[in-house]
């Protein structure tokens, strides 16, 4: 398992307690049932920024390939 480190932050009281019923609904700690979340959360924002950056590069590679086709001849005109 990776090195822990702390990481220390406020959150609304509803929220405290509403996590802390989870977690214990799922027999988790409050900071294992936090951490998945935020590790949860972390990888879908990375995956969307990943599908967001492929889009744009197949966009990207789609008109540069329109613009050779544009600019290349056979030579039969």
């Amino acid at each position: 398992m990776e090195d822990l480190t702390s990481f220390s932050f406020r959150i609304p009281k509803s929220l405290a307690a509403s996590i802390t019923a989870s977690a214990k609904r799922l027999g988790l700690s409050k900071s294992e049932y936090a951490r998945r979340a935020m590790v949860e959360l972390h990888e879908r924002l990375m995956q969307e920024r990943m599908s967001e950056l492929s889009q744009r590069l197949a966009a990207q590679s789609a008109k540069a390939a329109q613009s050779m086709d544009a600019g290349t001849s056979d030579g039969l005109e």
